[in-house]
Order: C-alpha cells, then sequence, then structure tokens
C-alpha cells in the first residue's frame, strides 16, 4: 500500500458515483474497517469558504438537511438530506450549496489494517477497488440515529470519541454494503424503477406539506393500489410508511433544533394536529416528543 495515510488506492475511485461499483463489489467493500481522524459538525453553515479543497484522507460529507452539487473527478451531482458523498484522498473535491444554509457532518477516514485483499491490486480495473461516491443508506431512521450519536459523542467528548465515532460509521457503511448487494443480486425479484425514484423524490419534496398516496398516484397517472403495489417492490415499504418516516425525521430535527411547539411542528410535518403528531412520534420513536426533545437537546 502507499505511504499515504488516506489509503489512496486509486484514482479510479473517484470514477463516476455508486453506479461504477462492479456488481461484484459490496460484498468486497464490506471488508473495510474505517478509522475516523476528524470530526466537525456544522448546523446551518451558509456558504463554503474554499469551493474546492483537496485533503489528505478520505472526506466524507453527510447531508442532514439541506443540500449542495459537488463535483469529484468525472463525478458530479447533488446531494440532499441523508446522503453521504465520499471523496478519496488528494482529490479535488468541489462543491457548492444547493440551498440557503446546509446541516451536514464533516468527517476525514482512513483504513484501518489490516486491510482486505482487494485493497493491496492497485491501478486495476477490475478489481472491485472503486468505492461510491455518493451513498443514500436505505434505513433512513438508522441513518438519522447515527448522525444524533454523533452530535451527542461530540458534545460530550468522551475518552475514546473518535472510536466511537469509527464505530457508528462503520455500522452505516456496511449496512449500505448489504443494501447494496441486495439491489444488485435481488432475491425477490425487485427490478430497478425508475418511476417509484421519482415518486421517492417527490414525497421528500412534498414531505412538510399535507400531501398523500391519492396525490402522488394521481401525478404518476397511476391508481392508489397500482402505486402501493410498485413502491413496496422499489422500496420493501409502502409509500405512506416513506412519507410518515421522513416526517418522522424532520419532527427530530425541529425538536432538537429549534423551541417550535408541537402543534407548529405538526403543521410543519404536514399533520392537521399536535395530538396526531404526538400519537405517531410516540408509537415510531418509542418516546414522547417532550421526551425526545429534553434527552436531545444540547
Amino acid at each position: 500500500m502507499p505511504a499515504n495515510n488516506g489509503n489512496h488506492v486509486t484514482e479510479a475511485a473517484a470514477g463516476t458515483g455508486a453506479n461504477a461499483v462492479p456488481a461484484s463489489s459490496p460484498m468486497k467493500l464490506i471488508e473495510l474497517e474505517w478509522a475516523v481522524q476528524r470530526y466537525t459538525y456544522w448546523e446551518n453553515k451558509r456558504e463554503f469558504l474554499l469551493e474546492t479543497d483537496e485533503y489528505p484522507f478520505w472526506c466524507l460529507f453527510a447531508v442532514e438537511s439541506g443540500s449542495f452539487s459537488y463535483g469529484i473527478g468525472e463525478s458530479k451531482g447533488t446531494a440532499g438530506s441523508g446522503s453521504f458523498v465520499l471523496c478519496p484522498p488528494s482529490t479535488p473535491f468541489r462543491r457548492t450549496m444547493a440551498t440557503p444554509v446546509l446541516t451536514f457532518h464533516f468527517v476525514l477516514l482512513s483504513w484501518k489494517e489490516p486491510y482486505p485483499a482487494f485493497a493491496a491490486v492497485e491501478n486495476n480495473e477490475n478489481s472491485g477497488a472503486r468505492l461510491p461516491v455518493l451513498i443514500a443508506p436505505g434505513n433512513r431512521q438508522r441513518m438519522f440515529d447515527t448522525f444524533d450519536k454523533w452530535r451527542r459523542i461530540d458534545a460530550l467528548s468522551p475518552p475514546g470519541r473518535l472510536s466511537l465515532l469509527s464505530h457508528y460509521w462503520n455500522d452505516i457503511w456496511k449496512t449500505w454494503c448489504l443494501e447494496h448487494s441486495d439491489a444488485q443480486h435481488p432475491r425477490d425479484g425487485r427490478i430497478e424503477d425508475e418511476l417509484m425514484h421519482r415518486a421517492a423524490r417527490r414525497l421528500e419534496e412534498q414531505c412538510a406539506e399535507p400531501f398523500g398516496v391519492k396525490e402522488l398516484a394521481h401525478e404518476l397517472g397511476l391508481s392508489s393500489v397500482q402505486l402501493i403495489r410498485r413502491f413496496r417492490t422499489a422500496y420493501r415499504m409502502t409509500p405512506g410508511d416513506y412519507l410518515t418516516g421522513l416526517r418522522m425525521e424532520r419532527a427530530c430535527r425541529l425538536l432538537r433544533e429549534t423551541r417550535l411547539t408541537v402543534e407548529q411542528i405538526a403543521a410543519s410535518c404536514g399533520y392537521a394536529t399536535g395530538y396526531y403528531l404526538s400519537r405517531l412520534f410516540t408509537s415510531r420513536i418509542g418516546v414522547a416528543p417532550s421526551e425526545y426533545r429534553r434527552r436531545h437537546r444540547v
């Protein structure tokens, strides 16, 4: 391996994003064990002081809210809430704000030894060593729970802080590898459905509004039954469950970061009353909104 502490395998690592990862690679990539070298939480950042930067380690931007446009090698795109952008060491990382403010977790990473066998094969297009640029875990509730743990660990600064941060990132990484492997080798006949990806994006855009399955089905030219069946095939959940998950994430963030009342948060999450939100929140999250706020305010 090169002496670079960031474990820079190959320029192909910055290739063309998640789609560039060979079909066999997710279960190879799962062998990687990461170590956090540096962590910073940025809340409501309004601008990037540098439009382009390079780092001696792998650089991770984990977006909690807002979005930004990125360019890494030939890869270009926009990363929004619940997305991770991974840039190889010593590689120009171009970024531009796409929303007025951005809340994200900045992490510098290296690989722990011993390195997996494939990592020793450099500059080999067939080695499967290319890593994705954009990562979007399917289990969003688990991911946002990790964001919450990162913030708490950083605020408390316990002994072994970086090891704890590493533990939770490795959990997200290995879970994503398993999800991606399932997507490429489906056991239940699932196929890519671009219309359902569009449906998911619309739910994300409208999660703060009183928007539901009927309205979405009408937009897409489908019946509600057709939409539910196809969405379940693509995402292993109904569009209603997906929307509820998005709204719970939003409610959690507002409880942590604002002084809004439960009634105001309900309105901001597309619900008619605070009472309904409280019942649903308690059922989904396991504690009442007031208790969640008490536990997570810093």
